[in-house]
């Protein structure tokens, strides 16, 4: 087995930039960017969504206060992505937590559809 580097072989820095495209390495064409820059974009608009409702989740299992400030914009923000899958699936109730099985499916169904958009996109080039 040989070693990864020996005295004689020659020193290559590898923070400069070549002269040649190393490993057959394409550079990628505007549309390839684009469609990289629009996968990004759908990837964090979803991101953030999910963020609210992992956050609402959380919240409604510490039983956190709801006339806090704080509380009271996640769950106005959140309810819009969370209220079509409610009633779904009933809540679990004890005293004042609240685990709520609609977040973790909105959750899933964000994930799911921010992959299949993203995938999509690349579909364009």
């Amino acid at each position: 087995m040989r070693e990864p580097v020996q005295a004689g072989d020659p020193v290559v820095n590898v923070n400069q930039p070549s002269s040649g495209v190393a490993y057959g390495a394409a550079v990628p064409t505007a549309a390839q960017l684009a469609v990289w820059r629009a996968q990004r974009i759908v990837y964090y608009v979803f991101g953030v969504i999910q963020a609210f409702i992992l956050i609402r989740f959380i919240l409604k299992v510490l039983a956190a206060n709801p006339s806090s400030p704080f509380t009271q914009i996640i769950y106005n923000v959140s309810w819009v992505f969370v209220f079509p899958f409610n009633g779904v699936v009933p809540n679990y109730t004890a005293g004042a937590t609240v685990f709520e099985w609609f977040s973790l499916i909105a959750l899933v169904v964000y994930a799911l559809i921010s992959v299949a958009l993203a995938k999509l996109i690349g579909l364009l080039i």
